[in-house]
């Protein structure tokens, strides 16, 4: 304990105690008087007050019912609009068309779009052949009435319509294969199942519970429909509205007694929640979702959500699973609490006014306080004396106690800031001796603790430096070596055999013979002077004798001359579209064409033979870009990081011939010249050959086209 919080404790059982017994005696006085009036004006205030809220409450259920029967009549009118488009023959135009594309895993969707587009899913759950894809261009009709109905409504979030074959089309536009699991059944989630003939067999509009919207918008509620042909359920539509646009309506009701309102689904799932109810029930309103993976089945709000969890709010529970209106007595939080709950006919949900009894009996509480005032006054004159008396006893406590701490308070700062890594500091004077001899020794001390820390902490970062740089030495030595005993292994051996024959059998070898021998031992030759060239060429580079000198290049030109040079014996499939034929991008010709030409040498070497290698040159942007697309044994997923390094050859690659520095090299003189490198591929499992690999390379645009670089010269 404090030194000035001891002294003050004594003065406390010495002239508190007894203050307090005289303050209790007159107290008790005018407490009954006070308490009975109190319990009169409680009574009548409880029961104008139920009455009130009753009022309230079904007065702003009518006002939600109007607003979502609203929202229930452009469902209506979207449903009659997809059963006719549904009908009608397709009549989508090329640029719509042109926006889709079906992906490996046999989904049909839009790979594009801007904020007033559409998008759409087809997850490929079924085949997905030319009826299909005349459905999707029969649904395109439906985007401008999908763009009106969004405007006529600040409610609604999303538009979107489900098919009973898994397709989706859905307004505004999202990136749709972030959201949505190729495969997904769509008529297994509840904005779906919902509207369907076991549920809603008067084909009406319904309203879902709350649920994660897979799209990606959070938390939602929607207004469903069924849409059908003849018996057949073929699509159902939606109209979403997110949890956090309820909230806010629920918000804007203007309430007495510091009331709030919720709105509760059929279920007794809360479904919007003010932040005075999250505080009162202890909740944290799920407006919004993190999406760490894709949405793959229905997700409801959780248990802690639904009112009959609480057990404190049984009766409330009961009132709004029997569908009665009325008056609820509960407990939020400790605190007394009156609700009146009211339906909302349509989706079924209930709305629940809520007020504290405190607030209501505000005015009572008063009167009853300004009673007790009464007899404070009268205490007043009496504990004057003994207030005064109290406080200078307190600060004579503070001022004795400050006197003497501070100094020791300095001190333990100072040890304090010691201890947390800050080792110098002034020492701080007191003017008394013992103290002040203390803190300057405690200073030293710090100071010599901190020359030692600074004397650690520089050589750990030496070792870690040196050992850093060791490891990145002996590890790059050690795959070098092994590549080149790899190499040079199976080339050595036929030089050897070759040289063997030679001298054995050379009085009984014809020409031809000797001249096969001869090729083989060339060949061997080769591959090793392969093998040593490319590393020579890394060792220039990394010593600085290659430099960047950028110009405006043409690009068409540049990719065909860097294929023509690496293809070999291999044929190539070379696309080079307009807008690329016409550019030229800024960069050093001699660097870009060894970076490429090394990119498709890496195709041809690890691509069977006779397997189609293809490459296609666009513009995207700002930059241009080549992509080189093989279709041999693939990269493993867990090596894509690291065939970029120095040296490094896969797992699956020992039987091809390499040093492992193309793709190393190509990305090192990419990045000198402003570009960028990337991989894509799947690598084949048991005897599987895999579906190759993409290399993609990227480089900036000059300012000069093609065709001015021609003017120039």
């Amino acid at each position: 304990m404090p030194l000035a919080r001891w002294l003050g404790a004594s003065y406390l059982r010495t002239a508190v105690i007894p203050l307090c017994l005289i303050e209790l005696g007159f107290l008790a006085s005018y407490w009954a008087t006070g308490n009975f009036t109190y319990e009169r004006n409680v009574e009548t205030v409880s029961r104008l007050s139920e009455n009130y809220l009753a009022d309230i409450a079904a007065r702003e259920a009518a006002n939600i019912e109007a607003t979502l029967s609203s929202v229930e009549g452009l469902a209506k009118v979207f449903a009659a609009e997809t059963g006719e488009a549904l009908k009608r023959p397709a009549s989508a135009s090329p640029a719509e068309q042109a926006r889709h594309r079906m992906s490996a895993d046999g989904v049909f969707y839009t790979s594009r779009g801007g904020a007033d587009d559409t998008a759409s899913f087809y997850s490929g759950v079924y085949p997905i052949g030319a009826e299909q894809k005349d459905k999707v261009w029969r649904t395109a009709r439906l985007d401008h009435t999908m763009r009106h109905l969004k405007s006529a409504s600040p409610l609604i979030q999303q538009v979107y319509l489900n098919t009973w074959d898994s397709y989706n089309r859905i307004y505004p536009y999202i990136d749709v294969t972030k959201q949505y699991a190729p495969g997904m059944s769509i008529p297994s989630y509840n904005f779906y199942y919902e509207a369907d003939a076991k549920h809603n067999p008067q084909r009406k509009v319904v309203w879902t519970d709350a649920y994660i919207d897979p799209a990606g918008s959070g938390w939602m509620v929607s207004a469903i429909a069924p849409v059908y042909a003849g018996d057949k359920l073929e699509a159902v539509i939606g109209l979403d509205l997110t949890v956090d646009t309820i909230i806010d309506r629920i918000l804007a009701l203007n309430l007495p007694w510091q009331g709030y309102a919720m709105l509760v689904g059929r279920d007794g799932t809360i479904l919007a929640l003010p932040p005075t109810g999250e505080k009162d029930l202890g909740l944290t309103e799920l407006k919004k979702h993190s999406y760490e993976q894709i949405i793959a089945s229905d997700t409801f709000k959780p248990e802690q959500f639904n009112i009959a969890r609480h057990p404190r709010l049984k009766g409330l529970a009961d009132a709004v699973a029997k569908g009665r209106q009325g008056i609820s007595r509960v407990s939020f939080n400790g605190r007394e609490m009156l609700a009146a709950n009211a339906k909302v006919t349509g989706p079924g949900w209930t709305l629940v006014v809520v007020a504290p009894a405190s607030a209501i009996f505000a005015d009572a509480n008063m009167l009853h306080d300004q009673l007790i005032k009464v007899g404070f006054i009268m205490l007043v004159i009496l504990l004057l004396f003994y207030v005064a008396f109290f406080a200078f006893l307190l600060w004579r406590a503070q001022v004795m106690g400050e006197r003497v701490a501070r100094p020791l308070l300095a001190v333990e700062t100072v040890m304090n800031r010691i201890g947390a890594g800050e080792y110098d500091h002034a020492a701080p004077q007191c003017g008394v001796n013992e103290i002040d001899s203390l803190a300057d020794r405690l200073v030293a001390m710090g100071q010599s603790l901190g020359a030692a820390h600074r004397k650690i902490v520089d050589q750990e970062d030496l070792m870690r430096s040196a050992l850093d740089s060791e490891r990145r030495v002996t590890t790059g030595q050690r795959r070098f070596i092994n590549i080149l005993s790899h190499e040079f292994r199976t080339p050595l051996t036929v030089i050897d055999s070759s040289g063997q024959i030679l001298k054995r059998r050379a009085a009984r070898l014809t020409e031809e013979t000797v001249i096969e021998r001869s090729d083989m031992i060339r060949r061997a030759a080769a591959r090793i002077g392969d093998v040593m060239q490319s590393a020579m060429q890394l060792v220039r580079m990394e010593d600085g004798e290659t430099t960047c000198k950028p110009a405006s290049v043409a690009f068409g030109p540049l990719v065909r001359q860097a294929v023509a040079s690496a293809q070999g014996n291999r044929a190539v499939d070379i696309a080079v579209d307009g807008d690329a034929e016409r550019a030229a991008i800024y960069a050093d010709r001699t660097l870009v064409h060894t970076a490429l030409s090394a990119i498709v040498e890496n195709a041809c070497r690890y691509s069977p033979e006779g397997s189609p290698i293809t490459v296609k040159a666009t513009v995207e942007g700002d930059r241009c870009a080549v992509t080189i697309t093989d279709h041999g044994s693939g990269i493993p997923a867990d090596e894509l990081p690291m065939v970029c390094e120095r040296f490094y050859r896969g797992s699956n690659s020992t039987a091809v011939p390499g040093a492992g520095t193309g793709l190393y090299l190509a990305t090192t003189l990419l990045d000198a010249n402003g570009g960028l490198l990337a991989i894509n591929s799947v690598a084949g499992t048991g005897t599987g050959t895999g579906t190759g690999t993409t290399v993609t390379a990227s480089l900036p645009l000059a300012r000069a086209t093609v065709t001015e670089l021609w003017e120039a010269a």
